[in-house]
């Protein structure tokens, strides 16, 4: 990863934490806003995936940590009905960001550590199993995307159980949409 993708991803990392930690009325551009970021950084490693048995087993592996990260600060986020606007609101605090912080220096630290640390032993065993370098990075982005797609859908379902407003009316996004 070259300094660039630190950064990108370190300030993606805290704006989504910016905007999801404490109690906050989200409305649907702002839920989908980090999965349209991330899938357009994402376009970078996902239009060709790259091919092959152990490829593909890595790719669901990050497609796996996705799932279950996702689902653990899925679990730490509570959303509720403000009885006085009928609007969504969730309220998120520092367990939801120690899942996140988590899975952040996970792949920062294998990002780090492929170049530095364990780099003969990387590139040994992707030459043994064919395994492209850009399979890594196709992991994490997948990793990363279903995070935030699991997070956005579970918020906006469990807000729409619960008869809250999500601001449809309002969202950019929908009236492009239905143009």
């Amino acid at each position: 990863m070259s300094t660039v993708d630190y950064i990108t991803y370190t300030a993606l990392f805290a704006s989504i934490l910016a905007t999801q930690l404490g109690r906050r009325t989200p409305t649907l551009d702002r839920l989908l806003l980090p999965v349209l970021i991330v899938g357009a950084i994402g376009f970078k490693y996902l239009h060709s995936l790259p091919s092959g048995t152990v490829s593909h087993l890595i790719e669901l592996a990050g497609l796996g940590a996705g799932v279950l990260f996702g689902l653990a600060s899925v679990a730490l986020v509570k959303v509720g009905k403000d009885v006085e606007t009928g609007r969504a609101v969730t309220t998120a605090g520092w367990p939801y960001a120690a899942v996140w912080t988590i899975a952040l220096a996970a792949r920062m630290a294998f990002a780090y550590g492929s170049t530095h640390w364990f780099h003969s032993a990387l590139v040994q065993f992707s030459a043994t199993n064919h395994v492209a370098a850009a399979t890594y990075g196709t992991a994490f982005v997948l990793m990363v995307l279903t995070m935030i797609i699991i997070r956005t859908v579970s918020v906006i379902h469990r807000a729409h159980k619960q008869g809250a407003d999500l601001a449809v009316s309002e969202s950019r996004l929908a009236r492009f949409i239905q143009a």
